[in-house]
């Protein structure tokens, strides 16, 4: 479903985000991402859908060479779920739902906030679906809780069945009871579905709970490959740990005499 052939990413500032990642990820599996703060989680994800072009190889979904040409359609078929919610606060819970539907909506109609029939059908079942009652339906994402929000952007990014959801730290601002909630959430809805996800995390345990494969990268390299039961068995060492600090040269210059001190003190 998903495949990067050796994909590297020099950023113009000349930091290797990535570098020469090979990875084949199957339709319908729930995949998650580990590392460390810039390890090179995000810069994968977003390659997916086009947002960061590789600097070397080629990303390819469904079968299609993402490239220039195809990258619209390509998008259709991608849904995002974000960290900080992404949502309008302004406009209303269905609304909100109703914005993932956008590339196949005409402007005008997307104008004036008009929505086909089915497509209004389409988001009061996701919102069901997700967990949230009618009345919900008419009331502006910013008087909802965390939790409810995450539930909002999880139904908006099924409204057109993407065959790939890409969720970037998607529980990161959420308390670990609603995280384990979400997370459920996002692994059933996908599995139904049969979706492939590749969802984006900092938390070590839940990705041990939900994920059907780890994949961990560290200053921008794959550092592991494997299932759950594989992380837990091979630890968590060599993901997290960082490189020893050098000593630092003893300093004559700032060596203070004893008396010097008792002088001050």
């Amino acid at each position: 479903m998903l495949k990067f052939h050796s994909v590297s990413k020099r950023f113009d500032d000349g930091t290797q985000a990535l570098s020469t990642i090979n990875l084949d990820i199957p339709k319908g599996q729930f995949c998650v991402l580990l590392g460390p703060s810039g390890a090179g989680k995000s810069t994968l994800l977003y390659m997916a859908n086009g947002l960061v072009t590789s600097t070397t190889g080629q990303v390819e979904i469904d079968g299609k060479m993402l490239n220039r040409t195809n990258i619209k359609s390509i998008r259709q078929t991608v849904g995002m779920v974000h960290q900080q919610f992404n949502l309008t606060p302004r406009l209303s819970v269905a609304m909100n739902v109703l914005s993932g539907a956008l590339p196949f909506v005409s402007y005008l109609r997307a104008a004036v906030m008009w929505y086909p029939r089915a497509l209004r059908e389409r988001a009061c079942n996701l919102l069901a679906e997700v967990g949230l009652a009618p009345e919900h339906l008419s009331r502006r994402v910013s008087e909802l809780s965390g939790g409810q929000q995450q539930r909002v952007g999880i139904a908006r990014a099924f409204m057109l069945e993407p065959r790939l959801l890409l969720a970037d730290e998607p529980v990161a601002s959420l308390d670990p009871r609603v995280s384990r909630e979400i997370m459920a959430l996002l692994r059933d809805e996908a599995k139904r579905r049969g979706t492939t996800v590749v969802c984006s995390l900092h938390q070590p345990e839940l990705a041990v709970e939900f994920a059907d494969r780890i994949i961990a990268l560290k200053g921008g390299k794959l550092v592991f490959d494997g299932s759950p039961d594989e992380l837990v068995a091979a630890g968590l060492d060599g993901i997290y740990q960082l490189d020893a600090p050098k000593p630092t040269p003893a300093n004559p210059a700032l060596h203070v005499a004893p008396q010097i001190l008792e002088a001050l003190a």
